[in-house]
């Protein structure tokens, strides 16, 4: 069985959804991080790099007209500090989500590898898109990455179950 799993499919599949029920039936310490939606009204203004271990957070990416801006030290400082620190006291690591914004970081996507490669399961969510960083996650031998649709939401759950159960001893 892989060592690592990520779910990955299209916007609003239910990823994280399924991937943070799942972890709730598990006890031990679990790491890494989460990624949220920053809104001012009703408009999507920057996503947050959450560290769940220390909970310290920084802004990975802010709205500005046509695009984005992004901010590689934020990678780099909360991202990379939060991989490490759930590589040493976690039973579990957990990247939810990686995608295009990490391209202009290279020392965090070097922790991600580093993850991916240690004794450390990681799970979490994968973009959609195709890009060198996400293509090398998904074609590594040691990672397993299934595709959540509308229609198949409780068979991905169902496989991100066993895997966590085959991984991580359940409550």
């Amino acid at each position: 069985m892989a060592r690592n799993f990520f779910l990955t499919g299209p916007k609003h599949a239910g990823k994280s959804t399924i991937l943070s029920a799942a972890l709730e039936g598990f006890s031990g310490p679990v790491g890494g991080f989460r990624v949220e939606r920053v809104f001012e009204g009703k408009r999507l203004r920057a996503f947050r790099l959450v560290d769940l271990i220390s909970g310290e957070s920084a802004v990975i990416a802010s709205a500005r007209r046509g695009g984005w801006d992004v901010y590689a030290d934020a990678f780099e400082g909360v991202g990379v500090q939060a991989i490490k620190r759930a590589s040493t006291a976690a039973d579990i690591i957990v990247m939810d989500e990686l995608g295009r914004f990490e391209l202009r970081a290279p020392a965090f996507r070097q922790a991600v590898m580093d993850a991916l490669a240690s004794p450390v399961p990681v799970v979490g969510v994968l973009k959609a898109d195709s890009n060198p960083f996400l293509d090398a996650i998904r074609g590594r031998e040691d990672t397993a990455v299934v595709e959540v649709t509308p229609e198949n939401r409780e068979e991905a759950m169902r496989r991100l179950e066993a895997w966590l159960a085959h991984v991580v001893s359940p409550r």
